[in-house]
């Protein structure tokens, strides 16, 4: 798609792409002009492409796209923060087994399943789990409109 009045090149990634095109895109193309600014959305949908479309939905309504555009934007958010493994999922990549894994934590293997299975689990408790499959717990942190994930920083547990 040209852009009037801007300066880019046909061959210019949407990542590289102001504001400006990113809106005229969205305003006057079409589906064969959308697919790469659906490649880059999919590909970091918490990236500043994603967050410049939904700020751009927010500031010019598009008649009957924006709320797509919103919509498949917080999809691609919902399928990025589900693509985790769960806990059974990096035990049994360690090779290990519940019996295993509770014996180095000093628990039975039924609190080992209860475990796996719980949706609240302590900071201090994932970090035994870890250790129990010779690794370590890394706790990052993302925030909208940021491409870059940071490590948090969390006070050592007493052991």
């Amino acid at each position: 798609m040209r852009f009037r009045h801007l300066d880019y090149t046909p061959p210019t990634p949407v990542t590289q792409l102001g504001p400006a095109a990113i809106d005229a895109l969205l305003d006057r193309g079409d589906l064969d002009d959308w697919a790469p600014l659906l490649r880059a959305v999919a590909a970091d949908p918490w990236g500043p492409t994603a967050e410049t479309v939904m700020r751009l939905c927010d500031a010019h309504p598009m008649y009957g796209t924006s709320n797509l555009w919103r919509a498949w934007i917080a999809r691609r958010r919902e399928e990025e923060e589900e693509r985790g493994e769960s806990l059974a999922d990096a035990r049994l990549r360690a090779g290990l087994t519940q019996t295993e894994v509770g014996r180095r934590m000093n628990i039975s293997q039924s609190d080992v399943s209860t475990l796996e299975r719980r949706s609240d689990v302590r900071v201090s408790t994932l970090r035994a789990y870890a250790r129990a499959l010779g690794g370590q717990l890394l706790v990052a942190l993302r925030l909208p409109g940021e491409p870059e994930i940071r490590p948090l920083l969390l006070p050592k547990a007493d052991d």
